[in-house]
C-alpha cells in the first residue's frame, strides 16, 4: 500500500485507460490497484471484464462500481469463513455506493446512462464523469481508514 496519491493524477489516468478501451470495471479495478499498491494480480482485471453495462449488460450496477467493490474488497474483505470484519467491508462499499448516487441519483447502469446512446461519444463522456466520483470515492476512503494523503 502507498502512503500518497495524487488525486489529480488519479483521476486523469482513469480517464486515459477508460479511453484507451478498457471498460468501467476494468478501467477501475486496473487504476485503484496500480495507484493504491493494492497487490492484485493481473488476473484481476479478467475477473472485472464481466461487470460493465450492468453486469454483462444486464440492467444492474454500474461497472465502475463492481470494479471499485473488489478493490474495497481486496483491501477490507475476509478470507476466513466467519471473520466479522466483512461487516467493515460492507459498510464502505454501502459508502462508495452512496456517494455515486448522491452525484448521479443511481448506480444502476441503464438509469446512469439512460440519457445516451451507447455509441455517442457524449455518453462516454457521461461515464468518465461517473468513474471520476468512483475513484475519488474509493480515495477519500482509503484516505481515512488507511491513512493514504489524497494529495488535490
Amino acid at each position: 500500500m502507498v502512503d500518497h496519491v495524487d488525486l489529480n493524477e488519479l483521476k486523469e489516468e482513469t480517464e486515459r485507460v477508460f479511453r484507451s478501451g478498457f471498460m468501467c470495471s476494468e478501467t477501475a479495478v486496473y487504476v485503484l490497484n496500480k495507484f493504491f499498491d493494492l497487490g492484485m494480480p493481473e488476473s484481476a482485471m479478467a475477473m472485472a471484464t464481466g461487470f460493465p453495462y450492468g453486469f454483462g449488460d444486464g440492467g444492474n450496477v454500474c461497472g465502475g462500481v463492481a470494479g471499485a467493490t473488489m478493490c474495497l474488497g481486496m483491501v477490507f474483505g475476509r478470507t476466513v469463513p466467519g471473520d466479522p470484519k466483512y461487516k467493515k467491508c460492507l459498510d464502505l462499499v454501502r459508502e462508495l455506493n452512496d456517494d455515486v448516487i448522491e452525484a448521479y441519483e443511481t448506480t444502476i447502469c441503464p438509469d446512469l446512462i439512460r440519457d445516451y446512446d451507447f455509441k455517442d461519444p457524449e455518453r462516454k463522456d457521461h461515464c468518465v464523469g461517473i468513474m471520476m466520483a468512483v475513484v475519488t470515492s474509493f480515495a477519500k476512503i482509503m484516505e481515512r481508514e488507511k491513512g493514504v494523503k489524497i494529495i488535490r
